[in-house]
């Protein structure tokens, strides 16, 4: 807890003038110099009661929510103790600032939205407009209490705790998902058939299954129908993973993540197999982290430096052979990569998606894919 004053100094020449014009006052009995006296004396005994006031401040607590999107607006409410219950009433006087961590401030600006008292001190809530991506975490709380004509104030700075992640923003992509199920279904049944192999065991017959596999001594000797056994032809996790390089326009940079996040999310509401792969650097070494939850891919994402990019799809993505969706920054000229029909990049700057033959442009509609 740290405690600085503005114009100090002028504090202290008003005691001083106050001092000399009532000592002044009361050896001659002037009634001027009484009126100037006694006016000095109600001017200085305010800017101590302002002072007074701050120094009162004792701790601040602070409602700050855990996670938000990145355009949204929030509200964060800071409460303030003093130990002083009768100088509440300074509580309208005072300004509130957060101070984050790394001096990274979530919004350009905030606004005090409402001030309350309470039994040991006041609450102010402030809206936070317009949030960005990224992690934010609080490190203290700013209290400036200053009187009504600016002459003087008291700055208070007091500890405070708080992490506030801010995901990227979730954007309507319906249509894209149901282009990108076109692609896979298209490139991946050929592969998906060749997977299937019997596994040495028998099930009994289900109703539309082939006839060649009915396993006959086992149906002979049971009196009835049973199949061999097949490994399961379930289609393997989606692996979505953003694809930014150096140089990208920050605005459709953002916009990839809010894809990325945008299709998991729409994916884990339909009951599909999805996991997202965000790369990490370490040093040379290059690292994936795996994320099966939309808050795990959120607060990945929220932590992606645009300026350095993401590694790009030649790295690979560890995960065996499922279906890779690369989300790019770039134009459609860089939709279609693909790798045995098992990768497709998809491009957040005009809505592209291909498969290694270039590129189909399509608006996306509207779609809630908010979790």
């Amino acid at each position: 807890m740290t405690t600085s004053m503005r114009r100090l100094w002028l504090l202290t020449a008003l005691v001083c003038v106050s001092a000399a014009v009532t000592c002044l006052a009361l050896g001659t009995g002037a009634v001027g110099l009484r009126a100037l006296g006694g006016a000095l004396d109600a001017l200085t005994l305010y800017e101590l009661s302002v002072a007074m006031a701050a120094l009162a401040i004792s701790k601040a607590r602070v409602k700050i929510p855990a996670r938000a999107f990145a355009g949204d607006s929030v509200r964060i409410a800071v409460d303030v103790s003093t130990r002083s219950p009768r100088l509440k009433r300074w509580g309208r006087r005072a300004e509130i600032a957060l101070e984050w961590e790394g001096h990274r401030s979530p919004s350009d600006g905030f606004q005090s939205f409402v001030w309350c008292r309470g039994p040991n001190g006041c609450r102010v809530e402030l809206e936070v407009p317009s949030l960005r991506r990224g992690r934010y975490a609080l490190n203290a709380v700013r209290v400036r209490v200053s009187d009504a004509f600016g002459l003087f104030s008291v700055d208070r700075r007091l500890p405070a705790e708080g992490v506030m992640v801010v995901y990227p923003e979730l954007v309507p992509v319906g249509r894209w998902v149901r282009e990108i199920e076109r692609w896979m279904r298209i490139h991946g049944i050929r592969e998906l058939e060749a997977e299937v192999a019997p596994t040495g065991g028998v099930v009994p017959y289900r109703p539309g299954e082939r006839l060649s596999l009915i396993h006959w001594p086992t149906s002979l000797r049971t009196r009835d129908l049973y199949v061999r056994e097949m490994a399961s032809a379930m289609v393997r996790p989606w692996r979505i993973a953003p694809w930014i390089q150096p140089g990208d326009p920050p605005h459709l940079a953002e916009r990839a993540l809010s894809v990325v996040l945008s299709l998991f999310a729409h994916g884990q509401r339909g009951g599909l197999p999805v996991e997202c792969f965000i790369p990490r650097s370490d040093g040379e070494r290059l690292a994936w982290q795996r994320c099966r939850t939309f808050d795990e891919v959120g607060a990945a994402l929220a932590e992606v430096d645009v300026c350095a990019g993401t590694a790009p799809p030649s790295s690979g993505v560890p995960g065996g052979r499922s279906a890779t969706i690369w989300v790019t920054a770039r134009a459609s000229e860089w939709a279609g990569w693909s790798r045995g029909g098992r990768a497709l990049v998809v491009s957040a700057a005009d809505c592209r998606v291909g498969d290694g033959r270039g590129g189909r442009a399509f608006e996306p509609v509207p779609s809630d894919a908010r979790a």
